[in-house]
């Protein structure tokens, strides 16, 4: 589609429209369905609450559309219904919002079913309240029985409640993938396996440094969105185990119907022992960036403790001339900042370090003496592979172990003992 990029700003600072500028072209451009023939920018102190912009800039985008047989376009802002519809009136062509858009792509990504169920219900959220623009038949009614049952129900309030039929549906759906999450959650926690979650602006990274990790690899592309379904796989640190997570990424203003949509999928984040935030230090607008992610987090749960918690990842440093390691948030120490370049694999072995050894540093390593008659304590032991040896004498069995001291005290009120 022959698509115009027509980006309005109010008066913000010359680094914040820049930045949202940017973002918003790098969108339209990930959408490959879309030519982009031309971009026009308008600046505006008040919003018009009609048409959104005033009558000359009407006018000169129309001449626009006219001379390059535009069939659509793309506004950086979100646009009210009643906008949206006089726009297109005007324009008599359609015209997509940032809302609009970002759906548009996670549409395009999704792969499996749970993604695909996400992104309709949130394209289902976000057309349910433009109805009053969708269609040009919705003034029609639909007659009712006999003398006395009226004009009968409009066609909006048929294809509302069709509508709210399908979310209904899918809701259902996504309850029970919720459901299932909450069982691997469960068998997670029973088994003492920590879970670390990368999370970033999206195009930060995160895919590329999930598959330094060992074991099964994810779909790497230098394009926004390009994770949209989490990856989880298991690593292990000596006798411990641990499971990474690749989630979507974020972007300013990311649409609430997503955050709706995707909360089975974010709430992962919230169970996380530690949670790794990548950055792409190299660019130019690194920090607004890492604001909206602490924003968006902030929004799951405004709770999470990012003083110990998180650690800060400082991707692509090998685009970089000079590097100093400074946090992105205040609460974030030091010691807590990992530059690596996940593509040319530097910083990713002190990375792997770091995590385990936050994730792992109570370990506890010990002996102790068993009766071979002791089945329980063995198999509890065993179960959560803790045991790092055996040695049969007589009666009684060695065993080196290998433990956490929440462990070590589970044990002890389980069996009563001392150890």
């Amino acid at each position: 589609m022959r698509t115009l990029v027509l980006t309005i700003v109010s008066f913000k600072k010359k680094e914040t429209i820049e930045f949202e500028t940017e973002e918003f072209h790098r969108l339209a451009a990930s959408l490959s369905v879309l030519k982009l023939v031309t971009s026009h920018h308008i600046r505006i102190s008040r919003y018009s609450p009609g048409y959104l912009i005033s009558s000359g800039s009407l006018e000169r985008i129309s001449q626009i559309i006219k001379s390059l047989n535009l069939s659509l376009i793309l506004v950086n802002i979100n646009l009210s219904p009643v906008q949206q519809r006089n726009l297109e009136k005007f324009w008599k062509t359609k015209v997509l919002d940032r809302t609009g858009l970002v759906l548009e792509i996670f549409g395009s990504r999704a792969l499996t079913k749970e993604g695909s169920l996400q992104v309709e219900l949130a394209h289902l959220l976000h057309q349910k309240s433009r109805l009053v623009r969708s269609w040009t038949h919705l003034e029609r009614q639909r007659g009712g029985k006999g003398f006395l049952g009226g004009p009968g129900e409009t066609q909006i309030e048929s294809d509302r409640r069709a509508i709210d039929a399908r979310i209904s549906r899918i809701k259902k759906s996504t309850e029970k993938i919720s459901k299932t999450r909450k069982v691997q959650r469960n068998s997670r926690f029973r088994k003492d396996t920590f879970l670390v979650s990368f999370v970033g602006y999206t195009n930060a990274g995160k895919s590329t440094l999930f598959n330094s990790f060992p074991n099964k690899k994810t779909k790497e592309e230098n394009r926004l969105f390009s994770t949209l379904d989490p990856f989880l796989k298991g690593c292990r640190a000596g006798n411990s185990n641990y499971v990474v997570s690749d989630t979507v990424g974020f972007i300013q203003n990311l649409p609430t119907t997503l955050i709706t949509a995707f909360k089975s999928t974010l709430e992962e984040i919230k169970y996380s022992q530690l949670i790794v935030h990548v950055i792409d230090a190299s660019d130019e607008h690194a920090f607004y960036k890492s604001q909206v992610v602490y924003e968006v987090l902030e929004a799951i749960d405004n709770k999470i403790d990012l003083k110990n918690k998180f650690i800060e990842v400082h991707n692509k440093i090998d685009l970089i001339q000079s590097y100093t390691a400074r946090p992105f948030n205040s609460l974030i120490s030091k010691c807590n900042i990992f530059p690596v370049s996940a593509k040319k694999n530097i910083g990713i072995k002190e990375l792997k370090s770091g995590i385990e050894g936050i994730l792992f540093s109570d370990v506890i390593d010990e002996k102790m003496q068993l009766s071979s008659n002791e089945v329980e304590k063995l198999n509890w032991l065993y179960s959560r592979q803790l045991v790092v040896s055996a040695n049969s004498f007589g009666s009684k069995i060695e065993i080196k172990i290998s433990w956490k001291k929440f462990q070590k005290e589970q044990f002890k009120k389980s069996f009563l003992v001392s150890v």
